[in-house]
């Protein structure tokens, strides 16, 4: 889906680390776009203005436009981010072109919805990846993937293939990489235990 913001873009004339500081300093993020057969462009975005664009709940599959001075709207999704390693802030950012109607190999964020049985029960729910990588058309790719694991018991576990994915997209990810599973604790095993009627049974001291 595209977003409906469009992000300006302006050249950046000069190249270099300490130009690229100036421009922080400045109040703008370098990026490069690049892709589709089309020649990279260096420029500058104003960082207030994709800060408030960050925060509408764009994912790194978001399709949003941006305008270049010589080309106008293009499409793209945002193919990699820098940020400082002590401030978090955003360093560089490259977008990557896309067509709309092609399709795009990208990692999509992974959320897990509803609370699982096997919690309420006292097991500890386990995270694995965070994304899967997916294959489909630009214009319908998700901000990100949901899988309900409201039911997921004790011993439990949720693989990449498990996760629903959009109309005519393709899982890239290996189909059994983990995305999350439910791990037992004695907590668990008594509450079970007390459900059915039983007395568990202690170990060994």
């Amino acid at each position: 889906m595209l977003a409906e913001t469009v992000i300006e873009v302006q050249p950046r004339l000069k190249l270099g680390s300490n130009e690229a500081r100036r421009n922080r300093r400045a109040g703008a993020i370098p990026v490069n776009v690049y892709g589709r057969k089309r020649p990279s462009f260096n420029g500058l975005v104003d960082r207030k203005a994709f800060a408030a664009f960050v925060r509408t709940g764009i994912s790194r599959a978001t399709v949003f436009n941006i305008r270049l001075p010589e080309e106008g709207l293009v499409p793209v999704i945002i193919r990699e981010v820098q940020t400082h390693p002590v401030r978090g802030s955003i360093e560089h950012l490259d977008f990557l072109r896309v067509a709309l109607d092609e399709p795009v190999k990208t990692p999509v964020p992974l959320r897990l919805q509803g609370e699982p049985l096997g919690v309420r029960q006292g097991a500890v729910l386990q995270r694995g990846v965070r994304t899967l990588t997916i294959k489909c058309l630009a214009s319908q790719l998700p901000k990100e993937l949901v899988i309900d694991i409201s039911n997921l018991k004790i011993g439990g576990r949720v693989y990449a293939q498990d996760v629903p994915l959009p109309e005519g997209a393709q899982l890239l990810s290996p189909p059994m990489q983990l995305v999350a599973s439910l791990v037992g604790t004695r907590a668990s095993a008594e509450a079970i235990a007390a459900a059915a009627g039983e007395t568990p049974k202690k170990g060994k001291k």
